[in-house]
Order: structure tokens, then C-alpha cells, then sequence
């Protein structure tokens, strides 16, 4: 048996062992983006209960979202292609080990220093979204299988387990903060074991002395997948962030079946990803990203105009599994000839996150000036930045 992190197994004639290589590469990226996943399936449940206890309206939490925003692309800007230097084995454990411990301090801190954990959260988002979308781009590069779709599904897949755990530990009547003790001990135990199983190599590249967003200048063929995942983050985030209060106040759904609900959007995520993996990605990242953007504006506006629960479900359910291709898709795209990968991604990611800097405040005040449902509305126009994406992206097939 190989010792963790000894480098690649070989063959019996002494040639790398590629696909024992490749599980080995994609085991700990899945489980630790399954962890990333189970943090905000975790706090999509409990930001009522966080924002209850701390005493937080809507604007000051939009407010919050956007100091966590500015923290992720700091990072991703000026602190990520300088990791390039560290082996995987160090590099993806630290980012999961730097989300952990946010999320054990927005369980522990006063109201007097919750930006502490945002911080931290912010720090943990940003490297995370960099490193792991690096690591699996390569893998997929390599291996000619839909590595980044796989990941993605696994994120999915802790919104499934997180939101259950949240809403089964609100039911039960327990403190809010249990859960996310939980999501940090989760994600602690993911750095371990990527830790263990990562090879001892680096991502590749030299070491970037400038701001990682120069790519973009250097490379305007980059624009497009940019386009692509801000107009994804921004709609999967607010999901992360506004739906379970759409539905819990908007809506007054219990803790329980905003939970189920949040469950049948994630469950679509994964289904989503799993398909794209399948037979999307085949077809090549335009096609995958104009279903990913139609299907997203349709279950969008259904969800904005309903008021009965039961329908919004159906149509998180459309949405989940439309989108759900578009931000790995867009990933994809990032392949560009003498461009460092690190740097690219990290370029991509960074105007991803912008979104994250102007739109929380923006729909926090919509909230509170006219209500949750025209906050979902301006949600669903940024569905439209992911059909125009996908309009530009070049017609390439990705060769299984």
C-alpha cells in the first residue's frame, strides 16, 4: 500500500499507475468540497437564528456578506498564487482548516466581534474556491473525466446533509450554534484526511509576485468564463444565504420545511451535476452552460411569484438542477495557453466574488425597504448573465 502523499503509484513496469493516480487525486477534493457544501447547507437554515440571536436586521447582515466577500477576493487576489509554493497536501488542507475554525467561532464569538468569524469564513471561501477548482481542473485535464462537475455534486451533497442536521437540531428545540459546531468538526476532519491522501506535489506554475486579477488584462479570453461563475455564484450564494429566509419569514414555513425545502434544491444541485458529468459534458461547456442559464430564469420566477411553499420547492427543484453545471462548466473554460492556472482560476473566481461585494447590501435593502420576494426577483435577473455566457463561449467538446 502507497504511504499518503508519496507521490503517484506505478504500474508493475515502473509507469505511473494514471487511474489509481487520479482516485487517489479526486477522493479528497470530493470529500472536502462536500465539507465546504455542508457549511452553508448548515447556515442557510440557521442565519435566522443566528441573525435572531445577535440581533441583526436584514441590511446589517447584508452588510456582513459583503465584509465575508471582500475578505474571499482580498484573498484570492493576493495570498492564493503565493500558496503555489506549498504542496497540495498542505495547501487544500489549510483552506478547509481555515473554514473550520470560522465556523466554530461564528458558533462561540460575542455580538460585539461576529467580523472575527466572518472574517475567517471570508479567508476559508476564498482559498477553498481557488485551490480545489485548481486541483480538479488539472485532474480533469488529465483524465479527461468531469472532475470539476463531480466536485461541484459533492458541494450539493453537504447542502443535503447540512441543511438536515440544521433543521433536525432546530426541530429538536436544540441552540442554533449546534450546528454549526458541527459543520466546523466536519470540515476539520475533511483537512485531515486531504492531508493524508493528497500527493506531495505542487499545482504547477511559478510563483505569481502580482495580483492574480491581471490574468484577465493579460488574457481576455477569460472574461467569458468570468462572466459565467459571477452570474452562477451569484444566484447559488444567495441561495446559500436569503432562501431559507425567503421562505421562513416571507413565506412563514417552519425551521423544518425550509430545511426539506432547501434539501430538494441541494438534492437537485447534485442530480444536476451528476447528469452534466454524464451527458452534458459531451456536448461541450456552451451547451452546458445556456441549459444551466435558461432553466435557472424559469424556476427563478416561478419561486418569485408563488406564495404557496410547495411550489417554490418545485421550482428550487428546476432551478438546483439547471444551474447546477453552470459554474463548474464555466470552470472548464479555463484553459488558456501560457497562463498559470493557479492565477486564472484564482482571476475567475476573484470576479465571481465581486458579486458577493455589491449584492448583499443591494439585496439586503431591497428586503428591508420593500420585501424578501423582490430580493428573490433581482435573484433571477442574474440567471441572464449565464445565458449571455453562454451565447460567448467558444463551441469546444470536452473529449471524454
Amino acid at each position: 500500500m502507497d504511504e499518503p502523499g508519496a507521490g503517484p503509484p506505478t504500474s508493475p513496469d515502473g509507469a505511473p499507475d494514471r487511474a489509481t493516480s487520479s482516485r487517489r487525486d479526486i477522493a479528497p477534493l470530493l470529500i472536502g468540497y462536500w465539507g465546504f457544501g455542508q457549511f452553508w447547507g448548515v447556515w442557510v437554515i440557521l442565519v435566522s437564528d443566528f441573525q435572531a440571536f445577535h440581533g441583526i436586521n436584514d441590511s446589517r447582515m447584508g452588510l456582513y456578506y459583503t465584509l465575508l466577500s471582500v475578505t474571499a477576493v482580498s484573498v484570492m487576489a493576493f495570498l492564493a498564487p503565493r500558496l503555489q509554493r506549498f504542496d497540495l497536501s498542505t495547501s487544500v488542507p489549510l483552506c478547509l482548516m481555515t473554514l473550520s475554525i470560522g465556523s466554530l467561532v461564528m458558533a462561540a464569538q460575542p455580538s460585539s466581534a461576529i467580523f472575527v468569524g466572518i472574517i475567517l469564513v471570508g479567508m476559508g471561501n476564498g482559498l477553498i474556491d481557488v485551490y480545489l477548482n485548481v486541483a480538479a481542473q488539472r485532474v480533469e485535464i488529465r483524465s479527461g473525466k468531469p472532475v470539476l462537475q463531480w466536485m461541484h455534486a459533492c458541494y450539493a451533497l453537504g447542502g443535503i446533509t447540512g441543511a438536515a442536521v440544521a433543521g433536525l437540531t432546530l426541530t429538536a428545540g436544540l441552540d442554533y450554534r449546534f450546528g454549526l459546531l458541527f459543520a466546523g468538526v466536519a470540515l476539520a476532519g475533511t483537512s485531515v484526511v486531504a492531508s493524508r491522501l493528497l500527493p506531495k506535489e505542487g499545482v504547477g506554475g511559478s510563483v505569481e509576485t502580482s495580483f492574480s486579477i491581471t490574468a484577465l488584462f493579460r488574457n481576455t479570453a477569460l472574461w467569458v468564463p468570468a462572466l459565467v461563475v459571477l452570474s452562477a455564484f451569484l444566484v447559488e450564494g444567495s441561495m446559500d444565504t436569503w432562501s431559507g429566509r425567503y421562505l421562513r419569514v416571507e413565506l412563514g414555513a417552519t425551521a423544518g420545511v425550509a430545511a426539506l425545502v432547501f434539501i430538494a434544491f441541494s438534492t437537485a444541485l447534485l442530480l444536476g451535476r451528476l447528469f452534466a458529468g454524464r451527458v452534458l459534458f459531451g456536448l461541450g461547456p456552451r451547451a452546458t452552460i445556456l441549459v444551466a442559464g435558461f432553466g435557472a430564469a424559469i424556476g427563478g420566477a416561478i419561486a418569485a411569484i408563488t406564495d404557496s411553499a410547495t411550489v417554490v420547492a418545485c421550482a428550487y427543484l428546476l432551478m438546483g438542477f439547471t444551474i447546477a453545471a453552470a459554474a463548474p462548466a464555466g470552470f472548464s473554460l479555463v484553459n488558456v495557453p501560457d497562463e498559470d492556472a493557479t492565477n486564472a482560476i484564482a482571476a475567475v473566481s476573484t470576479v465571481g466574488y465581486t458579486g458577493f461585494i455589491w449584492s448583499p447590501p443591494i439585496l439586503g435593502w431591497v428586503a428591508d425597504t420593500f420585501s424578501l420576494r423582490a430580493s428573490v426577483s433581482v435573484i433571477v435577473v442574474a440567471t441572464l448573465g449565464i445565458v449571455v455566457g453562454g451565447m460567448l463561449a467558444p463551441k469546444v467538446v470536452v473529449r471524454r
